[in-house]
């Protein structure tokens, strides 16, 4: 009797077994997985740029090349010798899935400066597969020659996804406009105020006012946001003007946004100048499932 019970008990750890390595198996992804990132960059020599996938909890494979056209990026840990495991950079571990980071650097084989905007990527890992993966909307700019009349005094981040950043005019000028590259896509979470005040200061923003306006709560910041603001806006030699931006904490995508200010001085010249705001993304379980079920038009349940 007791060796059919131990038969029973073996039977039934075996199916266990088998159930839940179809379990697992079924939850297995079949590419991975880049999160959607928006980064707005001005091109220079070394240009690194880091992304995040994800992918299954088992994938030994690395990233050994990107591009999008003529647009070249290889892991920058290439340039140090590095290979095979010591590329791999998990972030953060799940049941099935770990979120992988990479940091590569772009160039351009032709030599020319990098002036492009894409969405996809093909991606060549080390175990011979190549994946055309949406990474969001990545773009390139060139960069601007000479000095900008607004001068900037003071600027910050925090982790709550906010920055703010204070300038004074050196000039006369106008501002014909306050935009990002990215508004369409991020208008829903990307929130922007700008404030200006019409007196000539003797000095620049104190550390005191600083530091004031960024313990403040977003809704007391004083300025108005940026959908009822009315341009142009004309600044006085000295007068002071700050952009105040904010994101949804714990949001999960990836950017590198520029918020550019821009307009001409009173003598006719145009500017350009820019600020903006950086984040990391931090996913909790719901985030992987939401991402993966929109990627792959499908359910995750990890």
């Amino acid at each position: 009797m007791k060796g059919r019970f131990f038969w029973i008990a073996l039977g039934l750890i075996g199916v266990s077994w088998i159930v839940n390595s179809m379990y697992a198996y079924s939850k297995q992804l079949d590419e991975p997985i880049f999160l959607d990132h928006y980064i707005d960059v001005v091109y220079q020599e070394h240009l690194y740029t880091t992304f995040y996938y994800l992918t299954n909890k088992n994938d030994t494979s690395v990233i050994n090349s990107m591009n999008a056209g003529d647009v070249m990026a290889y892991p920058a840990e290439q340039s140090y010798g590095w290979n095979g495991l010591d590329q791999i950079d998990n972030r953060q571990t799940f049941n099935h899935y770990v979120l992988r980071s990479v940091t590569v650097e772009f160039y351009n084989p032709y030599g020319d400066v990098l002036d492009d905007s894409f969405t996809e990527m093909d991606v060549v890992f080390s175990d011979g597969r190549v994946v055309t993966a949406p990474i969001g909307h990545i773009m390139m700019q060139p960069p601007t020659m000479g000095g900008s009349p607004l001068e900037q005094t003071m600027s910050s981040g925090s982790n709550d996804n906010s920055s703010q950043a204070w300038y004074r005019a050196l000039d006369p000028l106008t501002i014909e406009a306050v935009n990002s590259s990215f508004h369409d896509d991020l208008q829903k979470d990307f929130s922007v105020k700008i404030n200006t005040q019409h007196n000539p200061l003797e000095s620049r923003v104190t550390d005191m006012e600083f530091q004031d306006t960024m313990n403040r709560e977003w809704n007391d910041i004083p300025g108005l946001d940026i959908a009822n603001v009315s341009f142009p806006i004309h600044l006085k030699e000295g007068d002071t003007f700050s952009v105040h931006s904010k994101l949804p904490t714990n949001l999960p995508k990836v950017l590198d946004v520029n918020i550019y200010i821009s307009g001409k001085t009173e003598s006719g010249k145009t500017f350009s100048t820019t600020a903006g705001v950086t984040t990391q993304p931090y996913l909790e379980k719901q985030d992987v499932d939401d991402i993966i079920k929109a990627k792959t038009k499908g359910a995750a349940n990890e």
